[in-house]
């Protein structure tokens, strides 16, 4: 272990300098763990692609803002581009926290993106758009999407049976308000729910026993 001779105090791993004084370390490594971990920071690329999309969203606003200012018998339409950029926003920084696992992203953007149509139907006056057409469309897609991309990524079952477990129900969510007589156009739904009804028999038929594995230790059973 290292030793800085002006603090008088031992520093473990291989560091050239005190972390307290910035003086040089005496001694010899020893192959001993440093005290604290290093951080992963954030690429330099990465880190301008984040700044170069945040200057090209205040941007859009401020132009959108001068325009509407200068056409304000349009209405007050701003708000919305800015609830359409942060939407965007909501969605890109949550593909960018969980950017490490492909199918956990999608179940996230799936929640994200139902609940957001469902905010923005109700900001639009409530049609039901998001419920009749939105909800089983995403829901839908997330199933076909989740199989795809275990397929071309050849992502092992315990890793992924959990997750199509999760799209399935959610696709059986429209189904439910359906049947409460929340939805009042029905085709969208049914195309849903017998998607999610044959993602669920295949599921039960070939990976039942795996997926109950993954079931009972996630959850402790």
């Amino acid at each position: 272990m290292k030793q800085c001779k002006h603090c008088g105090v031992s520093v473990a791993g291989n560091r050239a300098s005190c972390p307290l004084c910035q003086s040089p370390l005496s001694g010899e490594w020893d192959g001993e763990a440093p005290d604290f971990p290093s951080l992963h920071l954030l690429s330099p690329m990465r880190a301008l692609a984040l700044r170069i999309l945040a200057f090209l969203t205040i941007a859009a606003i401020v132009v959108c803002t001068a325009v509407n200012m200068m056409t304000p018998e349009h209405g007050y339409w701003i708000f919305y581009v800015l609830g359409g950029c942060a939407s965007g926003w909501v969605l890109f920084l949550l593909f960018w926290k969980k950017m490490k696992s492909v199918l956990k992203n999608l179940i996230y953007q799936t929640g994200a993106t139902a609940l957001l149509c469902v905010l923005w139907d109700l900001a639009t006056g409530w049609n039901l758009w998001s419920l009749n057409y939105a909800l089983p469309i995403v829901f839908t897609l997330c199933m076909v999407l989740m199989l795809f991309l275990a397929l071309i990524r050849r992502i092992p079952p315990a890793d992924s049976l959990l997750y199509f477990g999760e799209s399935i129900l959610l696709a059986f969510v429209p189904l439910v308000l359906l049947l409460c007589g929340v939805i009042t156009v029905p085709l969208p739904t049914i195309i849903c729910a017998s998607a999610a009804l044959v993602f669920l028999a295949g599921l039960v038929m070939f990976y039942w026993n795996p997926f109950w594995a993954e079931i009972r230790r996630r959850f402790h059973i």
